[in-house]
Formats: structure tokens, C-alpha cells, sequence
């Protein structure tokens, strides 16, 4: 017989790793939200700033109205 070890090890970490990543869907749309509202900018506009690490000066933040003062 030949048998594969820990399977179930397997599928209990896939499922998990799952619910993971629905639960930092949902943290990710939530933010975008209130970006979105503290921002005054389009929903889609602040997912786009999202996607991916963005560097900004102080200056710069406060333009995105990401930060007040400076």
C-alpha cells in the first residue's frame, strides 16, 4: 500500500489558508470604504491606489487627504 501522508494535515491548512484570505478580503473592501468616504475620492479610484505599495512624502499624503496636518 503505498499511502500519503498526512493528507488530512493538508487539507485542514488549505482551509484555513481560505478563510484567511476571504477574512483580509473583506478588511481590504472595508478600508477602501472609509478611504473612500474620508478621502472624498471614487471607491474604484482608492482600490486602485491599493493594489500595490505606494511611497509618498508628507506633502503628497496630505494631497490624497490621507493625512490632515502635517
Amino acid at each position: 500500500m503505498i499511502h500519503q501522508p498526512v493528507s488530512s494535515f493538508y487539507e485542514v491548512q488549505t482551509r484555513e489558508f481560505i478563510l484567511e484570505a476571504k477574512e483580509l478580503l473583506k478588511l481590504r473592501k472595508s478600508l477602501a470604504r472609509v478611504y473612500a468616504q474620508r478621502t472624498g475620492k471614487l471607491l474604484w479610484v482608492v482600490s486602485k491606489d491599493m493594489e500595490r505599495d505606494v511611497s509618498m512624502s508628507a506633502t503628497e499624503a496630505q494631497a490624497h487627504r490621507i493625512v490632515d496636518l502635517i
